[in-house]
């Protein structure tokens, strides 16, 4: 009796092991590198203007998380908290945008600082242009949540955000200062 005990336990092990997914296992994005290596998505939406306008424009964006994309075009898993904790002096941005300009509030060391500049969106592919990021595609939007590829530092990555309240907003704008360029 103690051995189909035993066996029912090892059995049972075994089907909440296979259960159990690692980050390895989750499929990765594939992105089109294009002839400049910057990547993009192979099947990207077009988000009109007016839809960014009424639901990217006027609201600020909390970071939730980034993945850098290598320049085979693969996502590399690897999450921007681990190069931004050890390798850089600042942490993800949170952004914050206008009608007409945007707002990117950067937290570096113990130092919170916003750089505010003008922006256009091109909504033909996507891309917001601007001094205040050196490439950002909008690839996914609704009131609640975008999700861009972006450049920052030297490498591409797949960044998330999610819609902020308020509140949240005032607390950036009250708690940071206008960076020095």
């Amino acid at each position: 009796m103690k051995k189909i005990y035993r066996l029912l336990a090892i059995l049972m092990f075994g089907m909440l092991t296979q259960a159990t997914t690692c980050e390895d296992d989750i499929p990765k994005q594939n992105y089109i590198m294009n002839e400049d290596k910057v990547p993009q998505e192979p099947y990207l939406t077009t988000i009109s203007s007016d839809y960014f306008q009424a639901n990217v424009a006027r609201h600020g964006w909390k970071w939730k998380g980034s993945w850098r994309i290598g320049e085979d075009g693969i996502e590399d898993g690897i999450s921007m908290r681990y190069y931004a904790t050890n390798e850089w002096n600042f942490m993800p941005n949170d952004l914050y945008f206008g009608t007409d300009s945007m707002t990117v509030f950067l937290y570096k060391q113990d130092c919170n600082l916003r750089r505010t500049d003008s922006y256009t969106y091109d909504a033909a592919k996507n891309l917001i242009k601007s001094n205040a990021i050196v490439y950002m595609q909008l690839t996914d939007a609704d009131s609640l949540n975008i999700t861009f590829i972006e450049r920052l530092g030297n490498y591409y990555y797949k960044s998330s955000y999610e819609r902020m309240l308020p509140y949240e907003v005032n607390a950036r704008w009250n708690g940071s200062k206008p960076e020095q360029q």
